[in-house]
């Protein structure tokens, strides 16, 4: 290293030195007091990561960043000469408020509320957190925010006096804040385990707020922001000390209150106060082994059944038992559920002589299903399933048993999918039904596989059907059809479709360039023989571009959306007499008609409008007439030709085509497949007069 080096690192070591030294003994421990609150923070951001569920995971990763930076931003604001402390204590304000909202996130994710999925939260909180930033970010220029000064006891730092929307501000936060810490504590009192340790830990958060008070009455602390600090308490003791404990209550929030968690060794850890009722023998068995302390429980995971018999109160009740499993890293935690059976069992014992019936009937509804649908899932408002057929195992892998009470998530192969499945499901959740075709799910040996998917709400059983509301949905029952198949053979179709339709624009435009030659150079018959020719290929090409759109519009459930057709027909009609000028073409139609429709309809109506005036007589006359009526809307289109073949008509009406039945274009196929994917109804007349074709269609709902 050359002497130029050394002096100089000499000279920031010195630099450093005189800092910490101007700071004094208050100041070094302010300064290390935040430097290590971030610096915990951030080094507890690996730990959160490894957090099962993904909505808690981004919550606490955003909690522990955002308090992280923050701290660090506090701690460089003593370290910092004067020109920076001020757009330091800036940029800390803007970050410190964005740990307010990523608390919440947190709180609602943890405790298994829906609050931080809501869109309608999610845009009020983007646009009160842009407002207050804003203001924070601007305070230089109006100063309403706070002041600041250079004050040097009792040590060196940057001293701000706050003002009236800085208070308005914090309060807000401060309400916030308490949002949240409600909603954790309302989870620790209902859990029913003992949550002394975390509460403590979440009080913790709290905490830092009585500095802040006591900092505007007392000399001792200067007036900036604790928070950070308790943040990073919260971090290490939900992460590091009291983790299990953190999982199994986290747990509690789907709703099972008769609960034991184990450790990896089968160790009881702890269990709610409302399960020891069931089981007294669990008194003071923290770290004994379940299968020694409760092994009728043990025997009940093992049996078929899995029921538990218990007598309580001098009545014999029944207990489902199963197993969950939940982690954080290296530490994970098995929670034994006990779910009272007793109504269901008792009913299902009075009904064993009835058992041959049932079963037949069972057979029936597996039997009905099987022919739908590949498998069932039902989910509850949390996204976690709560039944798995056992077709699923053979599909995806997962038994139904390793599938109850897990998230969605952990059959969707990225977090794209997995956003693109809760817009899919919050209709349902709103009453309404929801197809989904070629969704995405991910098999338990990490395969993609592709389904068609069906969603349709579950509503609690005693509200009557007439009295049901969106407040009585309780789940989404899924029914799962397998589309490899389809996908493979619409891929298929596809591209056979697209190999014939590129080799016959090809080879008809090499014939169609040939038949004109022969045009100009024969004479008399020959020559009506090559235009007949050309003619013939212009047919064949207009059959390709039918045969493309057809394909383009073979998705028959497109979503129909409120659409005035009036501007669609007079489109139609400028480009119908542009193409056609010798066509007499007229519309009669009300200023607006709205219809629930799609856009592919316009395809349609030119399709209709120009056989009409192709096909008309000589002169061509086209009528549009537009009726709309309480009922549906209809489109009558009228011409003078000749009329549609009647082996046309047929193939139409038929939905089919025969060896010895079929039409000879594919014109009035796409009419036919668009209309009708279209929730329209088409019909064609004929007589001496010309032809009518007629397209009803719903009313805007």
């Amino acid at each position: 290293m050359c002497l130029t080096s050394q002096l100089l690192l000499l000279s920031e070591a010195t630099i450093f030195q005189l800092v910490l030294q101007n700071l004094g003994t208050v100041g070094q421990i302010y300064l290390a007091v935040f430097a290590l609150s971030g610096l915990v923070c951030f080094a507890a951001i690996g730990r959160a990561r490894k957090f099962q569920d993904p909505d808690v995971r981004r919550g606490l990763v955003g909690l522990l960043a955002t308090a992280g930076g923050w701290a660090l931003l506090r701690a460089a604001g003593f370290l910092l000469p004067d020109p920076f402390r001020v757009p330091a204590y800036i940029v800390g304000l803007a970050i410190g408020f964005a740990t307010v909202w990523a608390w919440l996130y947190f709180c609602s994710a943890y405790s298994g509320r829906m609050y931080h999925r809501n869109k309608s939260l999610r845009r009020v909180s983007a646009a009160i957190f842009l407002v207050v930033v804003s203001v924070k970010v601007t305070n230089p220029i109006h100063g309403a925010y706070f002041t600041a000064r250079q004050a040097s006891t009792p040590f060196a730092h940057l001293a701000v006096e706050h003002n009236v929307l800085h208070w308005t501000a914090t309060g807000l936060s401060y309400a916030l804040s308490a949002v949240g810490l409600f909603i954790i504590f309302q989870l620790f009192f209902e859990s029913e385990y003992d949550t002394g340790p975390l509460s403590a830990l979440s009080a913790l958060i709290g905490l830092p707020v009585v500095l802040d008070i006591t900092a505007q009455f007392t000399p001792l602390l200067i007036n900036i922001i604790y928070a950070p600090i308790g943040v990073a308490v919260f971090a290490v003791g939900v992460l590091f000390v009291f983790e299990r404990r953190f999982l199994a209550v986290q747990r509690a929030s789907f709703g099972d209150d008769l609960s034991i968690y184990l450790d990896e060794r089968g160790r009881i850890r702890d269990y709610s106060a409302t399960v020891r009722e069931v089981l007294p023998e669990l008194d003071e068995s923290r770290g004994d082994r379940l299968s020694e302390t409760v092994p009728s429980v043990a025997e009940a995971l093992e049996s078929d059944d899995q029921i538990l018999e218990r007598e309580r109160s001098d009545e014999l009740r029944y207990y489902f038992v199963s197993t969950s499993t939940t982690s954080l890293g290296d530490t994970g935690a098995q929670i034994v559920l006990l779910s009272d059976v007793t109504q269901t069992e008792r009913q299902r014992r009075q009904l064993a002589e009835r058992e041959a019936e049932i079963n037949e009937q069972n057979e029936l509804y597996r039997g009905v299903i099987d022919a739908s649908f590949g498998f069932v899932f039902r989910i509850d408002k949390q996204g976690r399933f709560t039944f798995a057929s056992p077709s699923v195992e053979e599909f995806l892998g997962y038994s139904p048993a390793e599938l109850e009470g897990q998230p969605v998530s952990i059959t969707l192969p990225n977090e794209a999918t997995i956003e693109r499945a809760w817009n899919e499901i919050e209709p349902i959740f709103d009453g309404k039904r929801n197809m989904v075709r070629d969704f995405p799910l991910e098999t338990k040996a990490g395969a993609t596989v592709f389904t068609d998917v069906r969603g349709v709400p579950i509503y609690e059983g005693s509200v009557p059907a007439d009295e049901r509301t969106t407040e009585d949905i309780v789940g989404i029952q899924l029914m799962v059809r397998d589309a490899t198949k389809r996908r493979e053979r619409e891929g298929l179709i596809s591209v056979i479709n697209r190999v014939l339709r590129h080799n016959m624009r090809n080879k008809m435009g090499i014939i169609t360039g040939y038949a004109e030659m022969l045009e100009g150079r024969l004479s008399g018959e020959d020559a009506e023989k090559a235009t007949q020719i050309r003619d013939t290929a212009d047919q064949l090409l207009d059959l390709t571009e039918s045969a493309q759109r057809l394909e383009e519009y073979r998705e028959l459930s497109p979503d129909l959306e409120p659409v005035d057709i009036v501007p669609m027909l007079e489109d139609t009609v400028s480009e119908l007499q542009m193409q056609y000028p010798e066509a007499s073409v007229t519309i009669d139609a009300p200023d607006a008609v709205v219809v629930d429709t799609h856009e592919r309809l316009k395809t349609a109506l030119w399709e209709v409008v120009e056989n009409a005036a192709k096909h008309g007589g000589d002169p061509p006359v086209v009528e549009i007439d537009v009726t709309d009526t309480e009922t549906g809307v209809t489109i009558a289109v009228r011409d003078n030709g000749p009329g549609i073949p009647e082996i046309e008509r047929d193939v139409l009406q038929s939905n089919v085509e025969t060896p010895l039945v079929h039409g000879e274009g594919l014109g009035l196929w796409l009419i036919h497949w668009i209309v009708t994917s279209l929730d329209g109804e088409l019909k064609t007349t004929a007589g001496d007069e010309g032809t009518t074709v007629t397209i009803r269609l719903p009313k805007a709902s």
